[in-house]
């Protein structure tokens, strides 16, 4: 009998076995995904308006047990005599920054103080002043005197970034048509297992450069910007107020190929150290973005080696995204390179790896 028991244990083992196997491969593969969705919460995309805020965290409350041993028997204590005192020691004035100096050092104060309010720069365009730097225009904004809109182009471009200290690698297709008087661009940013975001730009060719009439961002849900000309106004589907329309407003996307086009038609208008200014458009709100122009240089991408102006703009307050912008010029002006900074050290870089001629 012991035998027999012995052998149907025996064959039911593998099937076990393997039956575990299979859990523990189902397990693995749920994990997997759950840290891929975490990444994409947190993941940095294209000119992303809402990418670096602080993250809210709960405080965790915790409760301490104290267990009281049993006392032990007291014993009337000894008398001891009282010691004498010594006599107190003659008063010394100490001056003011030795006092200074005897403070425990605090990080906090190291290179600033980070308790002192900070002054920064207005996000209307009439109150836009950076005086260290040259302008081209007045009131802040950039005036469009020419422009050469670049030639209908797709771009491909390898994405690496960093999201809550992990790597990650994407891809991006940038199709740019145009036909002289109007417009169509779009962005496309997407990564395996994450899903993908999409930016589009439509409107004309005029007298202000790139005039967008809409702009969409879509993730799971699409929202979007509409520049009402006519009005003046610019209109939000996410139900935020309406915004003043400023003379050579762009949007998140159309102001990349803004900035190319202005270049394109007179690179000698804007030296290194020219701040380039528009009014720029999320799909949320409308606030001034400032472009420091830099000097080119050599860049070594997936397309290969080729030289670049640099347009760099910084962050203003808390929390903005630092842009870091290349444009080549044996490439009509086009984007080769987008880097974008977060306030908590999330990146994505966008490099240039192949252009082509978009079908007819």
């Amino acid at each position: 009998m012991k035998e027999r028991c012995l052998a149907m244990h025996a064959r039911a083992l593998p099937v076990s076995l393997h039956t575990l196997d299979r859990k523990r491969a189902a397990l693995l593969v749920v994990g997997v995904l759950l840290l891929h969705l975490w990444l994409l919460a947190g993941m940095p995309l294209w000119l992303s308006p809402d990418s670096g805020k602080p993250l809210r965290t709960q405080a965790m409350i915790t409760r301490q047990i104290e267990v009281t041993a049993p006392r032990a028997p007291q014993l009337p204590k000894p008398v001891q005599a009282q010691p004498t005192r010594p006599a107190p020691a003659p008063t010394v004035d100490i001056p003011a920054q030795a006092k200074e100096s005897a403070k425990p050092f605090n990080f906090d104060e190291f290179g600033q103080d980070l308790a002192a309010p900070v002054t920064l720069p207005a996000r209307s365009a009439t109150g836009v002043d950076l005086p260290p730097y040259k302008r081209a225009g007045s009131e802040g904004l950039t005036d469009v005197a020419t422009f050469k809109a670049p030639d209908a182009a797709f771009l491909k471009y390898q994405v690496q970034g960093q999201a809550k200290g992990f790597n990650y690698w994407a891809s991006a297709e940038l199709n740019w048509q145009q036909d002289g008087k109007t417009y169509d661009a779009r962005l496309e940013v997407s990564a395996f297992l994450l899903g993908s975001r999409v930016q589009t730009s439509k409107g004309a060719l005029g007298a202000e450069g790139l005039m967008p009439s809409r702009f969409g961002d879509k993730t799971r849900s699409e929202l979007a910007a509409h520049f009402q000309r006519d009005k003046g106004i610019i209109s939000f589907s996410a139900n935020s107020p309406d915004a003043p329309l400023l003379n050579g407003a762009q949007d998140r996307l159309s102001v990349v190929l803004q900035l190319g086009s202005l270049l394109a038609a007179d690179p000698t208008r804007f030296p290194s150290g020219t701040m380039l200014s528009f009014q720029t458009v999320s799909q949320r709100e409308a606030e001034v973005w400032q472009f420091l122009v830099e000097k080119e240089e050599m860049l070594q991408l997936p397309f290969g080696d080729i030289s670049a102006i640099k347009l760099n703009r910084k962050p203003r307050r808390e929390f903005d995204q630092h842009i870091e912008l290349w444009f080549a010029p044996t490439l009509g002006y086009l984007p080769v390179r987008l880097r974008i900074t977060n306030a908590n050290g999330d990146f994505v870089d966008q490099l240039l790896s192949k252009v082509e001629k978009p079908s007819p």
